[in-house]
């Protein structure tokens, strides 16, 4: 079944996206969970989970998907980004596990100059370690598509078949 949705803002409350995504005739909603300019992740409280799920019921707005921060790069040669790319990713998928968001979109992120299989490898071990920090969790990860430019990865379907394997 086809259903027409938007990326809408967080601002003013998570909860708020599914307000904005109803009233201009959305079916589903994309959302980001946290800020998607800064690594720092303010706590989600109980107020604004229930309030969300709320949201999510009385508008029959689904699936509810999320998208992780533009920061993330689970390909990076650089072992700081790499961890905290790795670290962020398990909050978001925690966050939607928390507020019942079946999906989570992830760019696979850029090998900047490592080429293209040590990136793909980064990925799959960022993805091996944020599934065994995350055991049960119903959230599952989507793999998104990239154009390919520059050292983006993820932008045939052998390359996600292969962070599939």
């Amino acid at each position: 079944m086809l259903r027409l949705g938007a990326h809408e803002s967080i601002a003013g409350g998570i909860y708020k996206a599914v307000d904005r995504a109803h009233s201009i005739g959305c079916e589903s909603v994309q959302v980001f969970v946290k800020s998607n300019r800064s690594w720092a992740v303010k706590p989600l409280t109980d107020e604004e989970v229930a309030r969300f799920k709320e949201r999510v019921e009385e508008t029959g707005i689904r699936p509810v998907v999320a998208h992780t921060s533009y920061l993330l790069n689970p390909a990076a040669p650089d072992e700081d980004l790499w961890i905290r790319s790795r670290d962020v990713l398990i909050v978001e998928l925690e966050r939607c596990e928390r507020l019942g968001i079946p999906y989570l979109v992830l760019h696979p992120g850029s090998h900047v100059g490592i080429g293209e299989e040590e990136g793909l490898r980064r990925v799959a071990k960022a993805l091996g370690e944020v599934h065994a920090a995350c055991p049960g969790f119903r959230t599952q990860i989507l793999l998104e598509t990239t154009a390919g430019q520059g050292t983006n990865l993820g932008y045939t379907f052998e390359q996600l078949a292969w962070l599939l394997e």
